[in-house]
């Protein structure tokens, strides 16, 4: 497994508290490698970036829906697709795990635009899959590829790997877009207000996405506060009971860190 540290030296950060978080968040990490826990971890404000193990592929799970939706957004915003077009969604199309669609007990139509909130806020895979199979799988992979990703939508099925070079390259774009685009709003909204968070010791809001299947426990996205700034992290730590203790450790001493940093 490649590894790679927190940062090639931070002994040039002059703040303490600062450095004896990222020498914890170094330790907390370096110890579940040495466990053969796949972990990892991407801070960026507008000054400083700290990271451990950016490059390492995860897999993906719901992590990687935001994708589809900002795809399907800039397309919308084009005019190449109508966000209030009916998709069918058959019986034998039910996708268990995450969402609500599965509890349906008939065939039903609905249309992108509630699609996308259910993929989002939901987390729902029936929507997510019926949504990347309506772009398709190949025209996704350009497109994120096209943003700079190298890992996009690789792997057996619809979720692929990620690593957090490639979703900070995703969260970027989807800030630029809820910024900029004409549903900005109503995408952020939606990121902000999911039905499930990882993340729940910050005090600002978070606008994110959460993965999770199997051994993979994953959230992204940024958090808006004085000093606004991305927040990812990924982890594979063999269904260990104290996963959701350390993600919310790690975005706990990182969250302290920017609030040094913008002293």
């Amino acid at each position: 497994m490649k590894f790679n540290t927190v940062v090639t030296d931070y002994c040039y950060i002059d703040n303490d508290k600062v450095r004896n978080n990222l020498s914890e968040l170094s330790n907390m990490y370096t110890n579940e490698y040495l466990k053969k826990n796949k972990v990892a971890f991407y801070y960026e404000d507008k000054n400083n970036t700290f990271s451990f193990n950016k490059d390492i592929g995860f897999y993906a799970a719901s992590s990687i829906k935001i994708l589809v939706c900002l795809y399907l957004y800039k397309l919308i915003d084009e005019d190449k697709v109508d966000i209030n077009e009916k998709i069918l969604v058959k019986l034998e199309d039910l996708k268990q795990d995450t969402g609500v669609i599965k509890y349906n007990t008939e065939d039903k139509e609905y249309t992108i635009k509630e699609l996308i909130r259910l993929c989002i806020v939901e987390s729902d895979n029936t929507a997510y899959i019926k949504l990347v199979n309506y772009i398709t799988k190949e025209k996704l992979e350009e497109y994120g590829k096209s943003l700079g990703a190298i890992h996009t939508m690789e792997g057996k099925d619809l979720f692929g790997l990620i690593t957090c070079s490639d979703m900070i390259i995703y969260w970027k774009e989807v800030k630029k877009y809820i910024e900029t685009g004409k549903h900005g709003k109503e995408f952020k909204d939606y990121l902000s207000n999911p039905s499930v968070k990882l993340i729940n010791c910050l005090d600002n809001n978070y606008v994110r996405k959460y993965g999770s299947w199997d051994i993979a426990y994953h959230e992204a996205g940024y958090v808006e506060s004085d000093n606004e700034y991305y927040l990812i992290i990924l982890t594979q730590i063999n269904k260990e009971d104290y996963k959701e203790e350390f993600i919310n450790k790690t975005a706990k001493l990182l969250d302290e860190i920017n609030k040094e940093l913008n002293k």
